[in-house]
């Protein structure tokens, strides 16, 4: 086993210090988590890091330290990463054992041979009791070396927590095996060799080519319109390509599902979802601002456009003077306010009208449900006619805002700090625990949506 890339160096007492400075300044989670009766604590525990980094100039170990003192706040939006060269081990691999694993597939076990739809293979083989690593097989997609550990799987029980070679980051980021698919997060798909796909399995695989990421819409019988959306990432416009493309077909069948499964988030493509959901104004609700001089600074820009300049004639619906009265009000605040927290206001998407069709909604999420995907779920409460169906989300939506990138003095190291908290948390946070469903699904998740196909129908009008 080797390295094949050699560790870079850092200062790691001047990357903590930075770190601790930031944080306690503009992490809108550190008055929450850090009071009075646990303070002593958390001093004794910065004191720790800072001894252990003042002999530290190994990155890995000074990463190790920075994520040590992130992870204390226990929050899946304030986050540490390492942009690094990449940075894995090569492991022989024997190929006898691997031709066995090809020949012998079994589609219950994670161990085994994959591809991706780039035609990448690799071999998953356990090491130790509950870790699995991917080593390469072959690829035309990179110059690494056959037995180069493109992930690392850790079996936490429901689900696997994956380490990647090329992004290294403090919180989990999670894997799912369902069936003859693996799938990490709403990065990466994989699907098993020599094991026999399912037509839903097939339609899965084909719908993560070219770029798509597994968007997808179909019909599914004269009833039922199904929308996958497995990530809101960088894709605003290809949501709403598909779904312009097939509105007609959405508001003439009667029930429509929207699969939100791996959706660990992104920006804010559920917009164009919106008009089919409401049957009453939506709300997006408050947040509040973290108050310090780097927080106010940044809002105060971002509001300039809404406070001092006209609103454009597409979106003057979304400021009626009430709106924009609260915007120009938190301005003027932010300049002059001594409080701890602001309140920020946001906009409402207006109700045109109630479409008759879809006459119900299904919304579909799992426990790698996250971010700007549990904000929709949320919002979907306001609607009479949406029924939440699966597992609890992920849980990282109690301090959020665009999360500030902070370079550290390393130049690999970078912080994103939620500066903001959500209308909820102070009374219902719900990051150890995530939104829970209305109707949760026992079943194996390949038979998710046609448990829900059963149930919909049948669902009375939540008001």
């Amino acid at each position: 086993m080797r390295c094949i890339y050699a560790a870079d160096k850092c200062n790691c007492l001047d990357n903590l210090e930075m770190t601790i400075k930031k944080t306690e300044e503009n992490y809108a989670g550190f008055p929450d988590k850090v009071k009075p009766a646990n303070r002593a604590k958390y001093d004794d525990f910065k004191i720790h890091l800072l001894d252990k980094a003042i002999n530290t100039n190994d990155t890995d170990t000074c990463y190790s330290v920075l994520k040590q003192y992130v992870n204390y706040f226990y929050d899946k939006h304030f986050r540490v990463e390492y942009s690094s060269k990449p940075d894995s081990v090569v492991i022989p691999i024997d190929l006898s054992k691997i031709n066995k694993l090809s020949a012998n597939p079994t589609s219950h076990a994670v161990t085994g041979i994959w591809k991706d739809n780039k035609d990448t293979k690799i071999a998953i083989v356990q090491y130790g009791t509950n870790t699995f690593k991917a080593l390469k097989v072959s690829s035309t997609n990179d110059t690494f070396p056959q037995g180069f550990v493109y992930f690392t799987l850790t079996d936490k029980g429901d689900i696997f927590s994956a380490s990647l070679y090329n992004r290294k980051i403090n919180i989990d980021i999670p894997a799912q095996k369902i069936g003859s698919l693996l799938k990490i997060w709403n990065m990466q798909l994989w699907v098993k060799e020599g094991t026999e796909l399912t037509p839903l399995e097939s339609e899965e695989l084909e719908s993560w080519k070219d770029d798509k990421n597994g968007l997808m819409f179909k019909k599914i019988n004269n009833d039922f319109t199904y929308l996958k959306i497995p990530t809101f990432e960088n894709n605003d416009e290809k949501i709403s390509r598909i779904v312009t493309e097939n509105d007609s077909i959405i508001k003439s069948t009667r029930f429509l599902i929207i699969d939100l499964r791996g959706n660990g988030g992104g920006s804010s493509g559920w917009t164009s979802l919106i008009p089919y959901i409401a049957t009453a104004p939506i709300h997006q609700g408050g947040s509040y601002l973290r108050i310090s001089k780097e927080n106010s600074n940044r809002k105060m820009s971002d509001l300039d456009a809404f406070v001092n300049n006209p609103i454009p004639e597409g979106y003057k619906k979304y400021f009626p003077p009430e709106t924009l009265k609260a915007y120009r009000e938190a301005y003027r605040e932010l300049s002059i306010t001594k409080k701890q927290f602001l309140y920020m206001p946001s906009v409402s998407f207006p109700l045109d009208s109630i479409l008759p069709i879809p006459e119900k909604v299904a919304l579909v999420f799992d426990e790698l449900a996250g971010s700007s995907t549990e904000f929709f779920i949320n919002l979907s409460k306001q609607s009479d006619k949406v029924f939440t169906y699966g597992h609890n989300s992920v849980g990282m939506m109690d301090y959020v805002g665009m999360s500030i990138p902070t370079k550290l003095p390393f130049e690999g190291f970078m912080l994103y700090i939620p500066p903001e908290k959500s209308s909820w948390t102070d009374t219902r946070p719900i990051d150890r625990i995530g939104f829970s469903p209305h109707v949760k699904l026992k079943d194996q998740q390949e038979e998710w949506i046609e448990r829900i196909m059963l149930d919909l129908p049948h669902r009375k009008l939540l008001k």
